[in-house]
This record gives C-alpha cells, sequence and structure tokens, in this order.
C-alpha cells in the first residue's frame, strides 16, 4: 500500500487535485490495490467506468504516450499491468467531479458513488475522509531527482510544489480573479523540478496548421547549479495557467530543442527554452512499411502515426474521411508528416499535433466540446476585429480555448474590417481585384485556427490571442493545400 500512497500523492500534486481527497477516495474504493470491479466495467484504484470516463484514460494514455485500447479487455489488461497509467485516471475523475461538486464531500460522494449509497457505505466513506481531512502531503523538491520516489520503467515522474498565486489578487464567484500557475522542467526520465517561484515568462502558439506547436519559456536568475542542469539535462517542459477555480489547465506540453543563457540587465539572468510539441515526431518520425491492398485511408493513417519512429497517439481524426480501398498494395517509405500531409490534402483537410496527439480535421467536421462563450463578463478584452477569413479576439488567459474548439461572440462588438483600397491597374488588360472579405457568421460562431498564449508571472501579460475563421468558412487547409491556396 505504501507504493501505491505515494503514487497517488505524486499525482494528485501533478494535476493540482487536493491530496485528502484523493488518498480519501482511493483507500475507501481499493484499499490501494490496483483492481477491477463491477463484472469488470470499474478499472483500477478509482474504480473508473472507461464509458463514462473515455476521456481520462486518454489523458493517461497521452501523459505517458502509451496507445490506449477501445476494447475493454485490453483497457484493462493496460491498467491491472501500469500502476501509474491506473493512477492518472483515477486521480483526473476524482479531480473533476471534486471540483464539480464545488469541493463539498457529501455532494462529491454522491456523485462519485451514485445518489443510492447506502448509509453503511456513506459513513464508512465519511470515517475515512476525517482521518485524512486536514492533512499535509505535499512533495517539494530542490533538483532531479530530489525526494523522489522511484516509478520503475519509462513512466513520468513530476516532483512539484503547490500551485502560486499572483500576490494581491482577489478570487470573486471562483473565476477570473487570483492568477495561478506552474511552470516544470523535466529531464528524460521523467523526474523534473516547478520553478513557479521564480519569475517565468511563456508565449506557446498554437496552430492547425501543419507544423509543431512552439513556446518559448523564460525562467530568470535561476541559481547556477539548476540552471546548468536544465541547460544539459532539460528535455520537457510542461506549463499550467489560468484562474482559481476551474479555468486551469495545461497550456503547453512540449520538448525542449534549445536552451539560450543571456544577461538582460546588470543584476538579471535569464535562460530561456525553445520547446515544441510533437517535435520528436514531426522531424524524426520515420516510416518504412508496406500496405496491403484493401486498406482504408483511416486504417494507412493510424498505422503511420502508431508505427512511425517516435509515436504518437490520435486526438480528432476526423469521422468523413474517404472509405475507399487501396486497388493495390502500397510502400511507405520517408517521414511519416509527409504522408499525413498527403493523406490530408487528398482529403482536403488539414493535420496538426496538439499536446502529443494527431488531429486530423475537415470543413465539414463539426468541432468538439462545448461552445465557449466570450463577453466583457467572461474576460474579453478590448475589440474583436474583423479579418478576411473571420475574427481575431483577444481574451483573458483560457486554457480552454484550444484549436478548433468553437467561440461564440456577440457580432455587433465586432470591429468592421476596413475596405482595401482597390489599386490602379498598370495596363488597359490589367484588371482590379480586391480580396474577398468573408461576412461575419450570423450566430456569432468561430472556430479557432490558431491560439497564442502570452504570460509573466510577475508582469502584467496573461492572456489568449486567437485567430478565428467563420465556422461556414474555409479551414486553413485550404490555405496549406497548394491545390487551392487562398492568398490574404
Amino acid at each position: 500500500m505504501g507504493n501505491a500512497k505515494d503514487l497517488a500523492i505524486n499525482e494528485a500534486n501533478y494535476q493540482s487535485c487536493d491530496v485528502n481527497i484523493v488518498l480519501a477516495t482511493v483507500e475507501a474504493e481499493t484499499s490501494f490495490t490496483n483492481i477491477l470491479g463491477d463484472s469488470g466495467n470499474a478499472i483500477g484504484y478509482g474504480q473508473c467506468w472507461p464509458a463514462w470516463w473515455r476521456s481520462s484514460f486518454e489523458y493517461a494514455g497521452r501523459r505517458l504516450n502509451i496507445p490506449v485500447p477501445t476494447d475493454l479487455t485490453s483497457l484493462q489488461q493496460l491498467a491491472l499491468g501500469n500502476d501509474h497509467f491506473s493512477m492518472i485516471v483515477a486521480v483526473n475523475v476524482i479531480k473533476s467531479v471534486w471540483l464539480s461538486s464545488g469541493k463539498n464531500w457529501d455532494k462529491f460522494t454522491h456523485t462519485y458513488v451514485g445518489p443510492a449509497i447506502p448509509d453503511s457505505d456513506y459513513n464508512r466513506r465519511l470515517k475515512i475522509w476525517e482521518k485524512y481531512e486536514g492533512g499535509s502531503y505535499q512533495s517539494n523538491a530542490t533538483g532531479f531527482g530530489s525526494n523522489m520516489t522511484a516509478l520503475g520503467g519509462n513512466q513520468e515522474e513530476i516532483i512539484t510544489s503547490d500551485y502560486a498565486i499572483v500576490p494581491n489578487s482577489v478570487q470573486n464567484k471562483n473565476i477570473l480573479y487570483g492568477r495561478r500557475y506552474r511552470v516544470m522542467v523535466t529531464n528524460k526520465t521523467g523526474k523534473g523540478l516547478d520553478v513557479s517561484d521564480l519569475r517565468c515568462t511563456f508565449k506557446c502558439v498554437k496552430t492547425v496548421q501543419m507544423q509543431p506547436n512552439i513556446s518559448e519559456v523564460v525562467i530568470y536568475n535561476l541559481n547556477a547549479q539548476t540552471e546548468n542542469l536544465f541547460i544539459d539535462e532539460g528535455n520537457r517542459v510542461v506549463i499550467e495557467a489560468g484562474y482559481e477555480g476551474e479555468q486551469y489547465g495545461v497550456i503547453f506540453d512540449g520538448t525542449i530543442t534549445q536552451p539560450i543563457r543571456e544577461k538582460e540587465n546588470g543584476t538579471d539572468y535569464k535562460l530561456t527554452l525553445i520547446a515544441m510539441d510533437g517535435d520528436a515526431f514531426f522531424g524524426g518520425g520515420t516510416i518504412n512499411t508496406t500496405y496491403v491492398k484493401g486498406k482504408t485511408k483511416r486504417a494507412i493513417i493510424e498505422n503511420i502515426v502508431t508505427q512511425a519512429k517516435n509515436p504518437l497517439t490520435f486526438g480528432n481524426i476526423s469521422a468523413n474521411l474517404s472509405t475507399a480501398e487501396l486497388t493495390r498494395g502500397k510502400v511507405v517509405f520517408g517521414l511519416a508528416r509527409d504522408y499525413l500531409r498527403q493523406l490530408a490534402q487528398s482529403e482536403n483537410a488539414t493535420w496538426y499535433i496538439e499536446d502529443g496527439k494527431v488531429n486530423i480535421i475537415k470543413v465539414s467536421d463539426v468541432p468538439e466540446g462545448e461552445v465557449i462563450e466570450l463577453s466583457a463578463e467572461s474576460g474579453l478584452i478590448g475589440t474583436p476585429t474583423q479579418t478576411e477569413m473571420g475574427v481575431t479576439i483577444k481574451c483573458l488567459l483560457n486554457p480552454q480555448i484550444k484549436t478548433n474548439r468553437l467561440i461564440h461572440i456577440d457580432n455587433s462588438v465586432v470591429r468592421e474590417r476596413m475596405i482595401p483600397i482597390i489599386p490602379i491597374p498598370t495596363s488597359a488588360t490589367s484588371k482590379p481585384t480586391a480580396p474577398d472579405v468573408r461576412n461575419l457568421n450570423n450566430d456569432g460562431l468561430y472556430r479557432v485556427i490558431k491560439v497564442t498564449f502570452s504570460g509573466d508571472t510577475r508582469g502584467d501579460d496573461w492572456y489568449c490571442e486567437c485567430e478565428c475563421i467563420n465556422q461556414a468558412g474555409l479551414l486553413p487547409t485550404l490555405a496549406t493545400n497548394e491545390s487551392s491556396k487562398v492568398t490574404n
């Protein structure tokens, strides 16, 4: 039980979940044992049902870079054979229910177990909760490997301190007040260090274009030992940011490609970490295989993503891909990204990597997730501006805003795009042309194609800047597909 308890504490700290509710729930559910329940439908330490919490299983798979099976039997085997995977799922589910219940233990229990929970089970769980309530199980680290609990294998392990809150910020109705953030750097074994106590700035750019997402993280005034450690061994950077409450989460998770050390002024040193999401797959993901007659594009895409060197997992793969089958065998040899680009363009789609997952979307696909309402009350800053293909929007930092998500704004607050001046013809035969400007969406719905997160943990920057297209308009694949390129 000791190792499972340590694992629960570390994972709760990693996911910024109350450690006491995690420990109480895991003990009440399974006594810190990785088992199956409810005829095999409830899996692992948290007894989580894949039918209800598939997203949590996918999250664990992305964290550990493990393909998540779709059939129950294989998923059971994966969870029981990998304690870290099982605990990630458990904590992710517990955190979601804990936050949605307003951190009220009674409401949490009736939601997690069910409203018909017997009194005997309720009282048993209450005693366990009272045992942990008020305890302190936070972990702290001073460098790679300090106070670490080994998990074994290639499983990632990040020891972190608690999140930081900007001094003098005010919490109001659990949203938009009280900045919250955490910046972590890990080595290749997955052991990491939280640097949130220092001044950090970041700029993270995510796009649906066929290129890696990139982030620039600047850490100020590291001591010489830690700075050299990051330069020599730093492999990955994780940025969590947002506000107190549910508007908080991971905004970037990528591999460090270049550390840059410099002196900003007479007293401040800074270390800039350039990181990319999916860099190993994008730059070195080669594929060398053959496909037999009868393979569909979806099957080929799945094989390329999972069997290439430095493989990734799946995110949002369009359900509207052609079902046509190969009429003869096909040999592929080269960079996986090139074959994905060819396959995407043949479907008038675009492919991109986000949070370590490969996504392929078409203009006809309805974006997943809830529509995000943006107004002055929910974080909208300034005036949205109309562009040739949609609108640009600036708002307070919101990790829920992702590429290929829908945003709703009131069109009445959008600044109309200035009508461009038509150039004078240079000859009698030439004809003046004006850029094609698309109308605003009648319903105020816009699809995010690029989002830039910028923040300064000791300064004013804490924003999202979004480039959006009219939901009825073109996807940016039409800008990257040379056969149908849109000229700006």
